[in-house]
């Protein structure tokens, strides 16, 4: 039985219409990211589900139970907001204790649960400061224990991260995960980070324009994007547009002529001929070979004569852009391997690495 349930729900802000007939089920224990660029709708169907929002059609089930029209406190929702919102003339224990005293609590059982919350975030002692006493890291935990004290049934985060900066942020990606994971509580966050939502997520949900384009487990999302824009927006992508004009039952591989007579081999069912596709590929899945290393392999599949337009030291790896026809693709390659500009190499496809997507 999912935990939390969306069905048709559609929220219009005038003649905008923010979130698009959204249906969706949340496991139980799960944590589900919604994931897409600024105005697709996430944060919108997130307040829905808290009851700061009504939706204008649809439904919210929470445990098979309708809460659609009940307000934000009755739903049994814990919610961390993107600037936290701790009440800055509260202490770090009267903000957790707030909402605790809100249900009537007995106040032996109030601190009680205070301690233990602050313990899991590794807080304990810092009940008498004030929010401004503390780093940013301190209080994004605070946020998370006070959304997690009054126990609630699922936990919502609007981009709770986004304050912090980048080696914080990715500190508190596995915090948060660890978190989850021990309350084994189902949590719904928001982000437009992919690298965030790749990490924390059990399943994430790409949303575009208001509408959902792909759910699944990032894995699948990342290795194989529905549409364009779920490739183009997952992680770093080169795209190249042709028409499928013929097929290799033996392996298994669809072949595709680009507008500038190249041929492409990728593995893919379902598609007939004059088929027009994008074919899809990252920067790890292309291979870069210099002069007579790459010259040996011309003639294979998916080998092609390139040209190195730029490149950039990323530490670890080493970016480039390459021409290759008309077409310009992103490769990675170690550090070991240094290409000049205006160097000519060999770049190599590997047909099963590709990803076709149909027009």
């Amino acid at each position: 039985m999912p935990a939390l349930r969306l069905v048709n729900l559609t929220k219009r802000f005038g003649k905008t219409v923010a979130v698009q007939d959204v249906s969706l089920e949340i496991r139980d224990g799960e944590i589900m990211t919604l994931l897409g660029p600024s105005g697709c709708g996430k944060t919108t169907t997130l307040r829905c589900i808290a009851g700061l929002l009504s939706p204008d059609e649809g439904d919210i089930y929470l445990d098979d139970r309708r809460v659609t029209d009940l307000p934000p406190e009755k739903r049994g929702i814990g919610l961390v907001f993107q600037n936290y919102a701790l009440w800055p003339h509260m202490t770090i224990y009267e903000n957790l204790a707030f909402g605790l005293r809100l249900r009537k609590i007995p106040k032996d059982e109030i601190q009680r649960k205070v301690s233990e919350v602050l313990a899991t975030v590794r807080l304990s002692g810092f009940e008498q400061r004030y929010p401004r006493q503390l780093s940013g890291g301190q209080q994004q935990r605070v946020a998370l224990a006070r959304a997690l004290v009054i126990e609630p049934s699922v936990l919502l985060l609007d981009e709770p991260l986004s304050n912090l900066d980048a080696q914080l942020r990715e500190e508190m990606r596995f915090e948060i995960r660890e978190l989850q994971r021990k309350f084994g509580i189902t949590t719904v966050y928001v982000t437009h980070d992919q690298a965030e939502a790749l990490v924390l997520s059990d399943r994430i949900t790409v949303l575009h324009g208001g509408k959902i384009t792909q759910v699944g487990t990032p894995k699948d999302i990342y290795n194989r994007p529905s549409n364009k824009f779920v490739a183009g927006f997952i992680g770093l992508t080169s795209f190249i547009e042709g028409t499928v004009v013929g097929f290799d039952e033996t392996r298994g591989y669809a072949i595709v002529k680009t507008s500038d007579g190249l041929e492409v081999q990728a593995r893919s069912t379902g598609l007939h001929s004059q088929q027009k596709v994008t074919l899809a590929v990252r920067p790890e899945h292309i291979e870069l070979l210099p002069g007579s290393q790459g010259l040996s392999r011309a003639g294979e599949v998916n080998v092609f004569e390139g040209v190195v337009l730029r490149m950039a030291y990323l530490g670890d790896t080493i970016d480039y852009r390459v021409r290759v026809g008309d077409w310009v693709l992103r490769a990675h390659t170690s550090t070991n391997m240094v290409l000049n500009h205006d160097e000519k190499v060999w770049v190599v496809l590997s047909p099963d690495q590709i990803t076709v997507i149909p027009e």
